[in-house]
């Protein structure tokens, strides 16, 4: 948990703004506009467009990346189009195997910073430039625009991501050289006035988010590298083990011991007066089976009631 308390800052959701060049060129066209309506008033537009474009195309944010270990994060600001299975372009230079690519389509008005996906190293950076005459990213395998390669990896781990977006202009930089180290979330590089992001991970990573879902870059977790999305937090939670009873007796479980009853037909009101001596001697005077013979309870019950009858007769 950070132990830093926002709630003390006056306006702790503001948390973006442009930067300095972004400041400096708006103010520049804001002057051109000014200077263009003294000559012809529609001519005013054309320079407050353009400080309008300046704006949008330097907005930046700050950003906290979750914690947590193995994770993978948002590059960018934008929306999930697709989620599918694709083979990576050869530039990225990703080992063979099964790879998931996440699409974001990221529009002019988004924050333009590009993100660290995981933690690990920069592998590979190969940047290409665009045709001026591709202004709008339309597409993102539109011809002519401004393309950038970036493969991280950390040990056996590795991702590949592909940004592009429009070719006039410096639309599109990375912050970084092939071999710097770089933690979860940190900035790497500017994507300005919207374009294309796709992030290739490995098949066996289940991703969060589903098509459609807006992505906040540095932020949202796409998903996390040996384990399932449901269990992104809490991989180093140990299951609670059974507690232990005190008394070993009382873990035991108690087994319950079925007594079965016989029940005797109901006898009369002679047969009440029955004792327990006359049964006895009932019995001692009654011919005794074999021992190899087994004889039928309800028999057995019937023949000694039978003798003890005569012998309550006869005492009679």
């Amino acid at each position: 948990m950070s132990d830093q308390d926002l709630s003390q800052n006056r306006f702790p959701w503001l948390r973006s703004g442009f930067d300095l060049e972004g400041y400096v060129g708006a103010l520049a066209a804001w002057l051109l506009a000014i200077l263009l309506g003294w000559l012809w008033s529609p001519l005013f537009w054309i320079g407050f467009v353009a400080a309008v474009v300046i704006l949008f195309a330097t907005r930046t944010a700050e950003r906290t990346a979750p914690a947590g270990e193995d994770l993978i994060v948002a590059p960018c600001d934008g929306m999930v189009v697709s989620i599918g299975g694709a083979t990576p372009p050869d530039e990225l230079r990703l080992p063979t195997g099964s790879w998931t690519r996440v699409r974001v389509s990221v529009g002019p008005t988004k924050t333009n910073g590009l993100y660290a996906p995981m933690d690990g190293g920069l592998d590979h950076i190969i940047l290409e430039t665009g045709d001026p005459a591709a202004f709008a990213a339309t597409k993102p395998d539109r011809p002519g625009l401004s393309v950038a390669y970036v493969s991280l990896e950390s040990g056996s781990r590795a991702i590949g991501m592909r940004a592009a977006t429009g070719g006039l202009g410096p639309r599109l930089e990375i912050n970084g050289e092939p071999g710097d180290a770089v933690r979860l979330g940190r900035n790497i590089g500017t994507l300005r006035l919207g374009g294309w992001c796709d992030i290739y991970v490995p098949a066996d990573v289940d991703i969060m988010p589903a098509v459609g879902q807006t992505l906040i870059g540095s932020e949202t977790v796409l998903g996390r590298f040996g384990g399932l999305a449901e269990h992104l937090f809490d991989r180093d939670v140990e299951e609670a083990a059974p507690p232990m009873a005190a008394n070993p007796v009382q873990a035991a479980p108690v087994q319950e011991t079925v007594v079965e009853t016989i029940e005797t037909p109901t006898p009369n009101d002679a047969e009440d007066a029955l004792t327990l001596e006359k049964i006895a001697g009932a019995v001692s005077s009654a011919d005794v089976a074999d021992e190899g013979e087994e004889e039928d309870v309800s028999q057995m019950f019937e023949r000694l009631r039978k003798e003890a009858r005569k012998t309550y007769e006869g005492d009679d």
